[in-house]
């Protein structure tokens, strides 16, 4: 029924609430606009975009044409809660991580009802305490909350390191069924959990590798992620949070999955000012045989802004970062005083876009923490990339690709150019003038901007007329 009253958040509330089930991406649109149509050129894009930033955490996509609304994802979805040393010995079981993202968010958890194997609600009550935790600045108390279950645990005979597993029979509600599980009982069927960890944990690092930035909401990540598993509601694997704590590709802080190799600007600082460590990645320094020292790696480096420039280098993979910084700052004739950075650059799944790694950097003065890295140690095949920046200032970009890794040639100094661009000449305007026809090596960065155009002179024309301005060397 149309209403010209009802907001869009509204009219999606209202489709959601008749929703038994799966439904395509487009019928969902079509019957929120029958609620609130729109005249707009595109109306489905609003309503996109509001799903994706306001109604993820009631919404969960099976794929990217169809959507599960989370009350009817969630309704029978298991999961496995270990029980630590504190909660069985103090009748526990506490609220978090248990029910992280396992419940709607915001729900109060003195609502919660908690049932046993047949259904039936347990008398329980919501304990609050604090407790004192460390973190990098410190000792600090925080507030934990546990249901009080002594009198089923002792029913049960639960002990330390015993599993409760767990159901969402009614997710808006908060009505969750719990059953005890004997650690022996849960280790028989280890292979079986162990599939399914690696199941979930590689759709929630397929999500992120899809995500245009690099990283993705856990909200959004773990409903989607249960939903495309092939047995949601199967024999549970471990806790979500347990199986992206053990994935080397992945990490959590609980609000956000990134790539493991990534570091929030706190802990950089932290990293750097109070435990000294680098702040690049240590790329591990295996001892380079004869022969992986020797070979040669062919790389294409062109400017990443001015893709037809570009110079074909020659480097050995006893080399290092510190030869191929010098090699590149002398073939595109970059100024010297400036630092230079490496960064392999990671295909993220299917997709066009790149995560960068970083490799090292190096001063001016051949230091720096890809001083001692050498090019075999990349670990680099055929068809990898790398970024190269000169000068963090300008950050002027290259991308270099490995074209081949072959053998090397007898009496050949290496690293070496052996290939450049064809040169599009410009020719100084001064001799232009003049009736003559010289090749411009320089750009009057004062004229160019006071006249508006590029002033491109000759190095006499240069000394003869432009000699207190600023200029930049061409290349070609």
């Amino acid at each position: 029924m149309v209403n010209d009253q009802v907001t869009l958040d509204g009219a999606i509330a209202q489709v959601l609430d008749t929703l038994d089930g799966p439904i395509s991406m487009q019928e969902f649109y079509q019957k929120v606009l029958e609620i609130r149509p729109s005249h707009a050129k595109n109306p489905t894009a609003s309503i996109r975009d509001r799903m994706r930033y306001g109604w993820y955490h009631k919404i969960a996509e099976l794929d990217s044409d169809t959507l599960i609304p989370m009350r009817c994802l969630m309704r029978g979805i298991r999961f496995a809660v270990p029980l630590s040393r504190k909660e069985v010995s103090q009748g526990l079981l506490l609220t978090y991580p248990a029910f992280e993202l396992y419940l709607p968010r915001e729900f109060p958890l003195s609502e919660v009802k908690l049932l046993d194997e047949r259904g039936n609600t347990l008398p329980t009550r919501l304990k609050s305490f604090k407790e004192t935790v460390e973190t990098p600045l410190g000792s600090t108390e925080i507030k934990r909350e546990g249901f009080e279950l002594s009198t089923w645990f002792k029913q049960h005979k639960v002990k330390r390191g015993d599993y409760l597993l767990v159901t969402t029979e009614n997710w808006e509600r908060g009505h969750i069924r719990l059953e005890h599980e004997p650690a022996k009982a849960r280790q028989r069927r280890q292979a079986e959990i162990a599939a399914r960890n690696q199941e979930f944990a590689d759709h929630v690092f397929d999500l992120l590798e899809s995500q245009r930035e690099e990283d993705i909401l856990t909200g959004k990540a773990v409903p989607t992620a249960l939903a495309q598993m092939s047995d949601p509601y199967g024999y549970p694997g471990d806790h979500w949070m347990q199986i992206l704590a053990k994935d080397p590709r992945m990490r959590s802080d609980g609000w956000m999955i990134r790539y493991s190799d990534w570091r929030s600007p706190l802990e950089s600082i932290l990293l750097e000012r109070f435990f000294e460590e680098e702040m690049v990645p240590e790329v591990e320094e295996l001892p380079l045989s004869e022969e992986a020292q020797q070979q040669v790696y062919r790389f294409k480096a062109a400017l990443k802004y001015h893709k037809s420039l570009w110079r074909r280098i020659e480097i050995q993979g006893g080399q290092t970062l510190v030869d191929f910084n010098h090699i590149l700052v002398n073939a595109f004739r970059h100024d010297w005083d400036h630092m230079g950075g490496f960064w392999k650059r990671v295909r993220r799944g299917n997709t066009k876009r790149y995560r960068d790694i970083e490799m090292g950097d190096v001063d001016p003065m051949g230091g720096g923490s890809g001083a001692d890295v050498t090019i075999a140690s990349l670990d680099l095949t055929p068809g990898d990339t790398l970024k190269f920046v000169f000068d963090f200032g300008d950050w002027i970009e290259h991308i270099l690709t490995l074209e081949t890794i072959t053998v090397p040639e007898d009496n050949v100094q290496y690293p070496r150019v052996i290939a450049q661009n064809r040169p599009r000449y410009r020719y100084c305007q001064s001799c232009k003038e003049a009736g003559r026809k010289t090749i411009a090596t320089w750009i009057c960065i004062e004229c160019s901007n006071r006249e508006g155009q590029d002033v491109l002179v000759c190095e006499d024309c240069l000394y003869k007329h432009h000699e207190d301005h600023y200029a930049d060397e061409i290349v070609y």
